[in-house]
């Protein structure tokens, strides 16, 4: 097989980088986009595929399930693989994207993001990252307006991810107003989601409305499991609110399941 740099661009989505999801630095909590249904045969390709674009479409699965693993470094080497067997392969450039942005090489991701959004511009599970990407650079209105392209899109499975990323961008432009219309949208679309309670939760604490926070921390434990950093939200909000009960119980899950982790020693510490 050789390099395939001049062979027509065609769109895959098969392998879409938000399911390496959390990945991406911005989010709270996401989960693995649904796949949009993309054109051709069902396994993303197009009709007839030559051998180098199976060749990039197997070598982008294979480096997002190294990255998943954390296995950093043979993501990259799949990756970089996937674009030498077809440099017009969206999903490979995304991929590729998301790998550098972690490994915190942001100029480099940013150009890969570039590529793939020039590769295919109607790919919501794209825009929902590439978005998530310009947030944690400021590039806030550019942000913004590719998280109303996903969150817009008919055909998007799950608009509630694109939502709440919306939400945590605001959120960084301390915009709590807009964070917070846009973490009630998400649960309007998928009631007792976490990552859009958490941010309400975090937006209210913020701004002073410890009792809203309180009533949006037990919704969160209504349908979701704490980790240390959801139990460090609760506690800062049992202090503020003076919930003793509550306090003592979100103390006893993180001593019970969290004992030697940041949390628990920032809680030792006694630090606020």
């Amino acid at each position: 097989m050789v390099p395939a740099t001049t062979q027509s661009h065609y769109t895959a989505r098969r392998v879409t980088a938000l399911a390496l999801l959390l990945a991406t630095s911005l989010l709270a909590g996401c989960a693995s986009l649904q796949q949009q249904t993309p054109p051709g045969n069902m396994n993303g390709l197009p009709n007839n595929p030559t051998e180098n674009q199976q060749a990039a479409q197997i070598n982008t699965e294979l480096a997002v399930g190294y990255f998943r693993e954390g296995h950093m470094d043979v993501a990259v080497e799949k990756a970089k693989r996937a674009i030498y067997y077809d440099s017009n392969f969206a999903p490979a450039h995304h991929a590729y994207a998301l790998i550098l942005d972690r490994l915190g090489e942001t100029q480099k991701a940013g150009e890969e993001f570039a590529r793939a959004y020039a590769l295919d511009s109607h790919n919501s599970d794209l825009d929902n990252n590439y978005a998530t990407f310009l947030c944690g650079q400021k590039e806030f209105s550019k942000a913004q307006e590719l998280f109303q392209r996903a969150y817009s899109d008919p055909l998007y499975k799950t608009p509630e991810f694109a939502l709440a990323n919306s939400g945590v961008c605001y959120e960084s432009a301390n915009d709590s107003a807009q964070a917070i219309k846009q973490f009630n949208e998400a649960l309007a679309r998928m009631p007792g989601y976490g990552p859009a309670l958490l941010g309400l939760a975090r937006v209210h604490y913020a701004t002073g409305d410890y009792a809203a926070a309180a009533q949006d921390m037990k919704r969160y434990e209504a349908n979701n499991r704490h980790t240390p950093d959801t139990l460090q939200l609760a506690i800062r909000i049992d202090r503020a609110t003076g919930d003793q009960q509550s306090l003592a119980n979100h103390v006893l899950i993180l001593k019970g399941r969290f004992p030697d982790s940041p949390v628990a020693k920032w809680f030792d510490s006694g630090a606020k």
